[in-house]
């Protein structure tokens, strides 16, 4: 076959688009820091990828919903702590009272278990974006006071979180429960109670209400106990998740990132051969005589 110098142009040029093909392509890969930027350029990389970007989307949720509930579990668990440390003081409050005191002394005392009583209140209608903690699925206060009279006012949802694709946690406890409100004998109405009994200054009925607040004490302290135990759930599911999706990070940069010494390797290999082929194609087209006479 007879190979003309136009024949030599256009197999040059044709080289030269290809390396320049070549060379744009290690210096997207380069510049992105990915291995494809189309499914065409590895249909099964790309499949990979979006398979593990897919999995990892789902152990961050699980993360995110671990962390909320860990939140509402750990502000839960403040609360209650704060009401067995006003309990304590109630108790030691109501000791003082079963000794015969003069009438401004037991007024005190009585007083200070209003107030008691009110922390108590305060703290059972804590809330946490809108929902309260003691309040199941309500969004209002958990307890409330009507002529007197001390009620529950959420309801008994349990508040749940999947913090594993097969885990769901309850992370809330309810206050119908904790409260006392289940077993006819609330703590509010007790301490309402109280006070009312040191100020009569009966110290007989006084000491018999002990019993009432190591009751009530006792309810605080298994919610407190569940709040711990949900907390261990949610901890070892985190642990587990954040595990997971390290995995899964690690996983997808395997198949997506470029390793950055082969890319600068490889584009300077493009490079040198794009400056050979450019070099051949200029002695291809060299000017002839002809050109130089016009």
């Amino acid at each position: 076959m007879r190979v003309s110098t136009q024949v030599l142009v256009d197999r040059s040029l044709q080289r030269l688009h290809g390396r320049l093909n070549s060379f744009e392509e290690t210096q997207t890969k380069l510049a992105t820091g990915r291995q494809f930027q189309v499914s065409s350029d590895d249909v099964s990389g790309m499949n990979t990828a979006l398979a593990l970007r897919s999995e990892r989307r789902s152990v961050e949720q699980a993360i995110r919903n671990a962390e909320d509930g860990r939140t509402r579990v750990n502000l839960a668990d403040t609360k209650i702590q704060q009401m067995l440390t006003a309990m304590r003081r109630a108790r030691d409050l109501t000791i003082r009272g079963s000794s015969t005191l003069q009438p401004t002394e037991r007024n005190a005392i009585a007083e200070e278990i209003d107030t008691i009583k009110d922390e108590m209140a305060e703290l059972a209608n804590s809330g946490f974006l809108g929902q309260g903690l003691f309040s199941g699925f309500a969004a209002g206060n958990a307890v409330s006071e009507t002529a007197g009279v001390w009620s529950y006012d959420g309801d008994t949802g349990d508040v749940q979180r999947r913090v594993s694709q097969t885990e769901v946690v309850t992370v809330n406890v309810r206050g119908h429960e904790v409260f006392g409100f289940d077993d006819g004998a609330n703590v509010f109405d007790m301490l309402e109670q109280l006070s009312a009994d040191v100020q009569g200054g009966d110290t007989t009925i006084i000491a018999g209400r002990l019993n009432d607040i190591d009751a009530a004490t006792q309810r605080l302290e298994r919610g407190l106990a569940r709040l711990g135990a949900i907390g261990t759930r949610i901890d070892t599911a985190l642990g587990i998740n954040l595990e997971a999706d390290e995995t899964l990070r690690l996983e997808l940069s395997s198949v997506e990132d470029v390793d950055l010494a082969e890319a600068v390797l490889e584009i300077q290999t493009q490079e040198v051969a794009l400056q050979a082929t450019l070099g051949s194609l200029a002695r291809a087209i060299q000017p002839s005589l002809l050109q130089y006479l016009r």
